[in-house]
C-alpha cells in the first residue's frame, strides 16, 4: 500500500506481508507518521507510512477481514 492508504488504517485492521495469509498481523496503534503492527509471529514493528509498500490489506488467498 502507499502512504495515503497507510494513513487511513485503523486499530484492529488485519494486514499481510506481501499478501501472504500465513504472514499477517494487526494494526495496534496509529500516528501521524507510522503504524504499529503486532505480527502473528510475536514480533511488533513500527512502520512509517512511506515504508508500507510490501504490506497489503487483503491476503491473496482469503477475504479481507478486520479483527475486533
Amino acid at each position: 500500500m502507499d502512504a495515503t492508504e497507510s494513513k487511513d488504517l485503523r486499530r484492529g485492521t488485519r494486514v499481510y506481508w506481501r499478501g501472504d495469509a500465513a504472514d499477517s498481523g494487526v494494526i495496534t496503534e496509529t500516528s501521524w507518521d507510522a503504524v504499529t503492527i503486532a505480527w502473528d509471529n510475536g514480533h511488533v514493528a513500527v512502520v512509517h507510512h512511506g515504508d508500507m509498500g510490501e504490506i497489503q490489506l487483503g491476503s491473496l488467498g482469503s477475504p479481507n477481514l478486520e479483527w475486533k
